[in-house]
């Protein structure tokens, strides 16, 4: 482990220092030699040394309009302020044309409020994203009005061609401004305002599911956008926006508290395929696959009751977080600050990726994986055995206010091999799998590149954020995402500080006998605590500042013992004890507080068997946790193994 920087101990940063040192660099680059725009084409431009603000207003014969825009919201402040910034910028022609699909002839036909909604629908904030960035589907950014931009790559006769939201082309990329880069675009950006349920009622290719969403009221389940109720807690607001760092992370905290959905859909043509061509056939096919999975439901003709055949069918099919397409699992797969430009992840491509993720249909889970053999991304519940697995097709990441739905290419059903699938198998949840506030609210995937990718951000989750956390008063909680530097799984990990007493539920877990284990890295910083799986104390207090050689843990570097080359009997000696290594399916990227090719050759990554559960039925679970003595907590994943699974089960 390198021991050069101490994670646990380093001075507060003020982000002030960061900036001068900005200024000093940016002075330095303008004396040097730099390209000509020519040499790299007429699409590119080289640093302008101007504010992406100044660059805007000082072009008035293109881009009058959106500056006169931007003056009257006010948010031509912003774009002169410190910080980072990518700004999708339409030119006079684009901001007419907008004019007059609204009815109107000028900026003054506005709000202020409506015109700042426009002028945010094309900034992200705190982010510089070139089109190396690009991908196809949805930046993992949002812009300030809270939406995301979708990007199509094709080829033109001069190169790749980018087009935003389908209707807007880049035509010049990549200007480097002062605090920022700027896409010129030839439209304005212009996202829907429908909801979910509106954006599908549109779309005539899923007209026969929309009448099955409207006719179990689960349409209703839909609605929800934001909670107007939130109010983030100002100390922390002014902590973020004085760009405070502490330990290698900048402070943030989530400004509203909004909601999101996912729907996966059959189109008309896929239920045709199966025979379904009206809703009476759809409810027959639905009653045939629920009636079996619970037979004591059958009788039920009511479709509004969750209990319904046609109810679980539709249900089903609705996640609860808004889940763009990179955000099923890919993203979490790929995590690391820089992969975009270097392709290092924490993952190890050895091995597949898996999110588990809950739908309105009572006590289900969806698993959507990587299958490394063929290198695809999210297949829904496949089956093992036969290699049967639900796909998006590519009619994907179709946007709404509140939510995203893709098109699926086969029928989603919950039944009884998905169930066996699910419940014979190693589930590893991420902690962060278990909030849908953290996806629905872009805090789960940020990948801060402020300060040239020195800094992670740190979240500050108040209480009651999470509907699945529930924290004393005395509890700090607090949320890494990914980070290079952590020898995290997916390269995240809650952080609780203060005398914590807090509880968290679980997604809905399978029937069946687990050994459920607790993954972690002890620290020096860290505290002792008194951990409890529903309830009851599991065993002695947990000291997290103990290292994993310490002989109460007794962990042995594999290899280093001749008897015993892989570390095997290493392995059942710390599981008598209580504990096991890391699994070897992640690692860190940047090796400042941890090394090793994977978690399992990481002595500061540990795994803490909590004991052997029963469930009875499909259900929620608490994880809860006491400080015994203060300090940090942290908090990366659980683990539930099925008993069967023990016997045969990898390093991974």
């Amino acid at each position: 482990m390198n021991t050069t920087v101490n994670k646990n101990s380093l001075a507060k940063l003020s982000y002030k220092g960061l900036s001068l040192l900005t200024i000093v660099l940016a002075g330095l680059i303008l004396v040097m030699p730099s390209c000509n725009s020519d040499d790299i084409g007429d699409n590119y431009y080289t640093f302008t040394g101007e504010t992406v603000g100044q660059y805007i207003k000082n072009r008035p014969e293109t881009y009058s309009e959106f500056a006169k825009l931007l003056e009257k919201s006010e948010v031509m402040g912003l774009l002169n302020a410190y910080g980072d910034y990518t700004c999708f910028l339409p030119d006079d022609d684009a901001m007419m044309r907008f004019y007059q699909s609204k009815e109107a002839s000028s900026v003054d036909d506005f709000t202020v409020e409506e015109l700042k909604k426009i002028a945010y629908d094309h900034i992200i904030k705190d982010f510089v994203i070139t089109t190396d960035d690009f991908v196809e589907g949805f930046l993992n950014k949002q812009t300030m009005s809270g939406r995301y931009v979708d990007i199509s790559i094709s080829t033109g006769e001069t190169g790749l061609v980018y087009t935003i939201n389908s209707n807007s082309t880049i035509t010049t990329k990549d200007i480097e401004a002062h605090n920022g880069v700027i896409q010129a675009i030839n439209e304005v950006v212009s996202p829907t305002e429908n909801t979910l349920v509106e954006a599908i009622s549109t779309d005539d290719k899923f007209s026969l599911f929309y009448e099955a969403l409207q006719a179990t009221g689960l349409d209703v389940d839909l609605s929800a956008i934001k909670d107007d109720s939130y109010t983030p807690p100002q100390e922390w607001v002014a902590r973020e926006n004085a760009r405070e760092i502490y330990n290698y992370a900048w402070q943030r905290v989530p400004r509203e508290r909004k909601y999101g959905f996912t729907a996966l859909m059959e189109s008309n043509a896929t239920y045709a395929e199966n025979g379904i061509n009206n809703l009476d056939e759809l409810k027959a096919y639905a009653k045939e696959v629920y009636d079996a999975m619970y037979p004591e439901d059958a009788s039920i003709t009511d479709l509004t009751d969750k209990r319904n055949s046609l109810n679980r069918f539709v249900a089903y099919h609705l996640l609860v977080k808004k889940l763009p397409m990179r955000l099923l699992v890919e993203k979490y797969d790929n995590t690391g600050m820089n992969y975009e430009s270097t392709g290092e992840t924490h993952s190890v491509k050895v091995v597949d990726m898996f999110e588990y993720v809950e739908t309105l249909c009572p006590n289900t889970l969806v698993e959507i994986r990587s299958f490394r053999p063929t290198n695809e991304y999210n297949l829904f519940n496949m089956i093992p055995e036969t290699g049967q697995a639900i796909r998006l097709t590519d009619d994907f990441d179709n946007d709404a206010i509140n939510g995203v739905y893709h098109e699926i290419d086969g029928i989603l059903v919950f039944n009884g091999e998905v169930e066996r699938m699910l419940s014979t198998k190693r589930l590893r949840m991420d902690v962060s799998s278990f909030f849908p506030e953290f996806v629905n609210n872009n805090i789960r995937i940020g990948n801060s590149l402020i300060g040239g990718g020195l800094y992670s951000e740190r979240w500050h989750i108040p209480n009651g954020f999470c509907e699945r956390i529930n924290a004393s008063s005395t509890t700090e909680v607090h949320y890494f995402n990914a980070d290079d530097r952590f020898c995290d799984y997916q390269g995240d990990e809650l952080f609780l500080a203060g005398l914590y007493d807090f509880d968290i539920t679980t997604v809905t877990i399978p029937p069946g006998t687990y050994e459920v284990r607790f993954g972690y890295q002890p620290t020096g910083g860290r505290g002792v605590a008194q951990l409890y799986w529903d309830g009851v104390p599991t065993g002695i207090p947990l000291d997290l500042r103990i290292s994993a050689n310490d002989p109460d843990i007794g962990y042995q570097y594999p290899g280093t013992d001749a008897r015993d080359p892989e570390g095997f009997e290493n392995d059942k000696a710390m599981r008598n004890r209580g504990y096991m290594k890391g699994p070897a399916s992640f690692r860190v990227i940047a090796e400042w507080w941890y090394s090793g090719a994977s978690a399992r050759m990481e002595e500061q990554a540990l795994r803490r068997i909590l004991g052997i559960y029963t469930f009875d039925e499909w259900s929620t679970h608490t994880f809860s946790v006491k400080a015994v003595k203060s300090g940090e907590f942290m908090f990366d994943y659980l683990e539930f193994v099925p008993l069967e699974v023990l016997e045969y089960e990898d390093i991974y």
